[in-house]
């Protein structure tokens, strides 16, 4: 009776037909939101054409690939070395032994580069003496990894075709993007900049003017890393190495995502389609394809939580160790780490009190004097805590070293955030842009218009999210999540999954909390989703055991899901079309120009100024890494200075005697809206229209002087400052 009544539970249509009803309703929402990527997909593949595809840039494009690999292989010579001893202990498979000690080395191979930065020993010498003991290392380390044994896996062939096509996709459109030059924001603001200033200046010294080279930069250290061993061969190949270094760190993440799967002996079909979840998400594609450092942030709090479950059944040192190192350095690479600090000593927690709950001697027929039930309950407990919390401290030690810098420099730790309760100093910010910084990242979500935002937060990220519009979490994240979301709560519910998968989406809750009440840019979600991805799975394949029907219609809905993100990734691929510049049909003058407005000026300034000439830079998204001259410019308040200049002198011959005064021959300004009056950051709301109809016209007369003119449109200005 029991067997037939799971037959027919097994068999029962229902609850497949209103999940796939749920799942279409999903995706047809979310390509309704698509209308300016997707929906322009016909004449967007027209930006892939051209006459010439290949060039003489091809082999400068493969020489940083060269270079890039030669890291990577570093970078696991490194970890193998320092995990050498214990292999035995680590992973139960050689991919994911693999993972662990590529993401070892790296993190370590990162400190070695901040010591030589602080030291002053930028150079290429210096990044071959990094480079080669990984290298002589990784040989050898792969033949101890032919030695080990580890447990056989099933060889059984799945049915993985279409899902693998859409990793491999997804994986060689964002290689390409990261051969481009780069074109992003925040790439050309710091990511790219600061190293590029870096490698120039042969130290990690502060940047003057770059507020960003404070911040913990120990994924840049590998862009310093990969443009110095590029340039050996050319700045176009340095360029190159940096974008396919940054890229990495996403194959790496979908090799932690499916060989984690597979050690929780989830089925392989299963454990692909995680891996594509993670793969398809337009915004990973964004970041791995722009020198963004999210996704390696990602990897180490991925591989920390790991070594956490691994810790939870273990209770050794060893994997105490490895969480520090993880979450070290994660820490290193963004400050937002810290709220992975809470999520992991919220479970030491829970673990020290399961250590009571299951100490020897706590019989309930035992006395409650019973001396060795105690005894045993705290020394269990204790243990716990000395490790959980020992590895977390550890973390922090190994990430101090840039936040110690910063603490020296400017007297804050966190320094360019929260000022206003930390206080620190350093030219070209205060504590005034320091809350107008924490301001504009409250407005992410737009949570601070309309508080029902936070209940709705992931139905709106997973559907109505858009590119560059904080409103709508300036990102793409794509349905998959939301589809699989209600089953595996279901599923954590009414199944008993493994206790790693039960830590896994619990850290991931937490750090979902942190970004909900923070910043709710799409990216800093990142670091959640391949613990996501591998709980929805393994919910799926445990609701398939009893619900086949509901099982397949949930795997087909997340393949289509993951369909309609690559899609997306395609269409932002198509817009601008790298493919003809890395493979040299296209020059690099070209893709710039083509997708950066502003770069003819950039141009005319490197071609037809002194060397010397410094320029000032208003509102160019502080792009200092096209341009080859001395600049000064504001961090992420661009007008700042010219606001502050505008509003303390009383005619335009005087402002431009102060813009003389600051030692600046040039001025390229974006103007566009500066001088709209409903839309101008220079207007003071406090003062008087008639005021600041005055103040427009003196800055007017300022970046537009038609004497003074040396190139200028309808958004940018090219002007002479005497």
């Amino acid at each position: 009776m029991v067997a037939t009544a799971k037959a027919q539970q097994s068999n029962n249509p229902t609850a497949a037909i209103v999940f796939a009803v749920f799942a279409i309703v999903c995706v047809v929402t979310f390509l309704l939101y698509r209308g300016s990527d997707v929906g322009q997909l016909p004449r967007l593949t027209g930006n892939l054409g051209g006459s010439h595809y290949v060039g003489a840039d091809i082999v400068n494009d493969s020489v940083g690939v060269f270079v890039a690999c030669m890291i990577v292989v570093s970078w696991f010579g490194v970890g193998a070395f320092a995990t050498a001893q214990v292999r035995n202990s680590l992973a139960h498979s050689r991919l994911f032994q693999i993972v662990l000690d590529t993401a070892i080395g790296a993190a370590v191979t990162s400190l070695a580069l901040f010591v030589t930065g602080l030291s002053g020993t930028f150079s290429l010498g210096a990044a071959l003496g990094v480079l080669l003991p990984g290298l002589v290392w990784a040989p050898f380390a792969v033949a101890q990894l032919i030695a080990i044994e580890f447990p056989a896996e099933s060889k059984k062939p799945p049915h993985r075709s279409l899902i693998s096509v859409l990793i491999v996709t997804a994986i060689l459109l964002t290689l390409i993007s990261a051969l481009a030059p780069p074109i992003a924001k925040d790439a050309l603001l710091y990511h790219f900049s600061v190293p590029k200033a870096f490698v120039a200046q042969h130290s990690s010294g502060f940047v003057g003017g770059n507020i960003a080279s404070y911040l913990a930069m120990g994924t840049e250290m590998h862009y310093v890393w990969a443009m110095l061993l590029g340039g050996l061969c050319s700045p176009r190949t340095a360029e190159a190495a940096a974008g396919a270094t940054g890229f990495l760190f996403l194959p790496l993440l979908l090799m932690t995502v499916y060989g984690w799967t597979r050690e929780l002996k989830l089925s392989r079909n299963w454990a692909l389609l995680a891996t594509a979840i993670v793969a398809t998400v337009p915004t990973a594609y964004h970041v791995a394809s722009s020198g963004y450092i999210d996704l390696s942030l990602a990897l180490y709090v991925t591989l920390a939580t790991y070594s956490l479950t691994r810790w939870w059944k273990e209770q050794s040192w060893g994997w105490a160790i490895m969480i520090a190192i993880f979450l070290g350095a994660a820490l290193s690479v963004k400050l937002t780490a810290v709220f992975a600090f809470a999520a992991f000593a919220l479970i030491v927690l829970l673990r020290a009190r399961d250590q009571v709950a299951t100490a020897p001697g706590l019989d309930k027929k035992d006395a409650p004097d019973n001396t060795e039930a105690v005894s045993a309950r705290s020394n269990g407990a204790g243990r716990a805590v000395l490790k959980g919390f020992g590895a977390l401290l550890l973390a922090g030690v190994i990430a101090s070293p840039w936040y110690i810098r910063t603490w020296i420099a400017t007297g804050s730790p966190v320094f360019p955030f929260y000022m206003n309760i930390w206080p620190g100093h350093a030219s070209g910010w205060d504590v005034e842009r320091s809350n107008l910084f924490q301001e504009m990242n409250s407005q992410y979500g737009d949570v601070d218009k309309n508080k029902l935002n936070l209940v709705t937060a992931p139905v709106r990220a997973s559907i109505a999210a858009q590119p560059e519009q904080p409103a709508n979490y300036d990102g793409v994240l794509g349905v998959a999540f939301l589809i699989g979301l209600p089953l595996l709560i279901w599923a954590l519910w009414k199944f008993d999954l493994a206790v790693e998968i039960k830590i896994a989406v619990g850290v991931a809750g937490v750090l979902y909390l942190s970004w909900l009440f923070s910043s709710e840019q799409l990216r800093y979600l990142l670091p959640i989703l391949p613990l996501l991805a591998i709980g929805i799975v393994a919910s799926g394949e445990a609701i398939s055991k009893t619900r086949e029907s509901l099982g397949k219609v949930l795997r087909y809905s997340l393949i289509a899901a993951s369909a309609c993100g690559l899609l997306t990734s395609f269409a932002w691929f198509c817009q601008k079309a790298p493919l003809r510049v890395v493979l040299g049909g296209e020059t690099r003058d070209e893709y710039l120009t083509r997708n950066l407005d502003y770069y003819p000026y950039y141009k005319e300034i490197n071609t037809n100024t002194d060397p010397s000439s410094r320029v000032w830079l208003i509102n160019m998204r502080r792009d200092t890494y096209y341009i080859d001259r001395p600049v000064v410019s504001d961090y992420l308040f661009e007008d700042w200075t010219l606001r502050q200049m505008l509003w303390s002198t009383r005619s335009v011959e005087e402002l431009r005697a102060r813009a003389a005064a600051m030692n600046v021959q040039y001025v390229l300004a974006r103007h566009d809206f500066l001088f709209d009056y409903d839309k101008s950051t220079l207007v003071d709301d406090k003062r008087s229209r008639a005021e600041n109809e005055a103040k427009l016209n003196i800055a007017k007369a300022f970046l537009l002087d038609p004497a003074r003119t040396v190139k200028s449109d309808d958004k940018f200005s090219l002007v002479k400052v005497f």
